[in-house]
């Protein structure tokens, strides 16, 4: 897997680093990614990040055929998508059982599995390749 790479110019924390190093030794994983929960920002990828690149929704159709968004602007777009999935699964586990917490999630395709890590700070995702 490729080094982590910082995605803006503010300095990496090195508990993100590390997370994502630990996160990332598995064969499989071909894409790393740390969120800010607070600003939404991508804090650091790494490896084949366009598994990551989501269109803005308003030209998602347009998207389909000729994409019109840069890579950075799909993986913002799919950061804040991902923080506000984890949000809303979180509150609906804490409404099931208030002593109860999310601490991994598993959403697995066709192509690729993505296991997402919240932190309070932070969520990390990592995608893996689906064996064929």
């Amino acid at each position: 897997m490729a080094d982590v790479v910082s995605s803006s110019i503010v300095a990496i924390p090195a508990v993100v680093e590390e997370t994502l190093q630990r996160l990332s030794s598995k064969s499989s994983v071909i894409a790393t990614l740390a969120i800010d929960r607070e600003s939404l920002t991508v804090l650091a990828s790494s490896g084949q990040t366009s598994v990551f690149n989501l269109p803005d929704s308003t030209t998602a159709t347009r998207a389909a055929t000729s994409p019109t968004t840069t890579g950075a602007q799909g993986i913002e777009n799919f950061a804040k998508m991902m923080v506000n999935y984890v949000n809303s699964t979180s509150k609906f586990i804490s409404d099931m059982d208030e002593e109860d917490g999310l601490r991994l999630l598993r959403v697995r395709t066709k192509k690729l599995e993505l296991v997402i890590v919240p932190d309070s700070k932070y969520l990390f995702i990592v995608a893996h390749e689906v064996p064929a």
